[in-house]
């Protein structure tokens, strides 16, 4: 490491106070935060494209901060870009650092000068080293960069006065360079300073906006890293991703101070055709599924579901679509087209109308049931289609991916993916869907829109 009279490089100001001063004790936090709590591990699977990870020190929250890093294990980022709300300098706009790296505890970390000065050149961001100069939000996060991404570099970026265009600006002018889009880290913590009881209520809320994609109604009061969270979702990199809670919880846990608590969340948000769903958590809602079946066959209803004894991924919000087949013909299906609800309840209740309220079909009898198959998609935010006619959204579609909803007029038709496989051609997949809407196979007008979404299938073995 060079001397610490090297002004190219930026000392953290906030070692020793949100985490430790020392190399080997620095090394060895960040390795335990990492390995605790291991309820949102990912050992494969799709590796996410932002993850929200929060910011206070290391004894409250680390391990939350290390359960969101550790999503981002098995990526290869060329750069990371972390997003910061700025807790004690008050300026306009989005502050980059002048410096060429960081001078941490134990190790060196270099900043992406190719991007910062692309950011400063298309006026998205300037220098301005007072928002950085105290800035805990940046500096609690690369410990775990440097353990898990030795490579990267990074973009250091702290947001003061803006607005989420802005910062979606930045999002998507870094997510178009050449290369690998860079891993985005939106640095920030949850409610702050309530009763336990409110704090719980108020974060809860803070969730449900987060993953049934409502991030434009947060507010600095849900998250004070909010502009980046809306941010990040509002740019085109970020719309329709998935998100996956990893673990929510308090700064009461650690002090037993319940009447002022700091609330914590770690999310990962994938890209829409991404597999989200790691196989033990697939297991589990295929067998939920058809114990609900069970239920409600031979009791009259579905089993009683308590959501938090599951993890944390299943019990976030979720949209899901369920199909029952019967020796490969269709016995039912019913979903969700948006989340509305925890993802474990949406499947059970999906099965259980899949079985019993399709109106295409009689009720499924107990008899039944060991014959028959259960196929569950989980379904991507939808995110609005921008084209010029049709043939420009026909050269948009992807076979085999895009689920689409489709409205003119007052009338709508949804296809899902699975639709694909007897409508295999763009033209085939759209004029269908106009036909399911109720319009005419060649009806085109200036006000149809279509919104994209994707889903993620899995099914039982055969």
């Amino acid at each position: 490491m060079e001397n610490e009279t090297d002004t190219t490089l930026r000392y953290p100001a906030t070692a020793g106070k949100f985490f430790p001063g020392e190399p080997d004790a620095l090394s060895q936090e960040a390795e335990a935060c990492i390995t605790k709590g291991r309820a949102g591990w990912r050992p494969e699977g799709s590796v996410p494209r932002a993850v929200i990870s929060a910011h206070a020190g290391y004894a409250f929250s680390g391990w939350l901060s290390g359960t969101s890093w550790r999503a981002t294990a098995r990526g290869r980022p060329e750069s990371v870009v972390v997003l910061s709300p700025s807790h004690r300098h008050a300026f306009d706009g989005i502050a980059l650092p002048s410096q060429r790296g960081y001078a941490m505890p134990g190790f060196e970390l270099r900043i992406d000068r190719g991007a910062t000065n692309s950011l400063v050149m298309e006026e998205l961001a300037k220098i301005e080293d007072a928002a950085h100069d105290q800035e805990h939000g940046i500096e609690t996060q690369l410990a775990f960069l440097h353990r898990l991404h030795p490579e990267a570099r990074i973009v250091p970026l702290v947001i003061g006065q803006s607005t989420p265009a802005q910062v979606a600006a930045v999002i998507d002018h870094l997510a178009a360079r050449d290369g690998t889009p860079p891993l985005f880290i939106l640095s920030s913590d949850l409610s702050h300073f309530l009763p336990l009881d409110k704090a719980r209520d108020h974060d809860a809320e803070t969730a449900k906006l987060i993953e049934t994609a409502q991030t434009g109604r947060l507010t600095g009061a849900h998250a004070c890293g909010a502009m980046a969270i809306k941010g990040f979702f509002a740019s085109r990199y970020g719309q329709g991703c998935k998100v996956q809670r990893l673990a929510m919880a308090n700064s009461a846990d650690v002090t037993g101070d319940t009447n002022r608590t700091v609330g914590y969340g770690a999310w990962a948000a994938f890209g829409p055709a991404d597999d989200m769903i790691v196989p033990q958590h697939r297991d589990v809602l295929l067998g939920v599924a058809r114990k609900a079946l069970i239920s409600r066959a031979k009791k009259g209803k579905p089993p009683q579901i308590e959501t938090s004894s599951f993890a944390p991924a299943l019990h976030g919000f979720g949209a899901s679509f369920v199909t029952l087949q019967q020796d490969e013909r269709l016995r039912g299906c019913i979903g969700s087209l948006t989340a509305h609800q925890p993802l474990i309840a949406d499947v059970v209740e999906n099965t259980v109308k899949s079985g019993f309220q399709d109106p295409r079909f009689k009720p499924i009898t107990a008899a039944e049931i060991p014959d028959l198959r259960i196929k569950i998609a989980v379904l991507s935010p939808s995110a609005p289609m921008t084209f010029g006619d049709e043939k420009s959204l026909l050269d948009q579609l992807v076979a085999g991916r895009d689920g689409l909803i489709l409205s003119d007029g007052g009338k709508r038709g949804v296809f899902l993916p699975m639709v694909w496989e007897s409508l295999p051609t763009a033209d085939q997949f759209l004029t269908g869907l106009k036909v399911k809407a109720g319009l005419p196979k060649d009806h085109w007008s200036d006000t149809v829109e279509i919104r994209r979404f994707c889903a993620e299938s899995f099914a039982e073995t055969a």
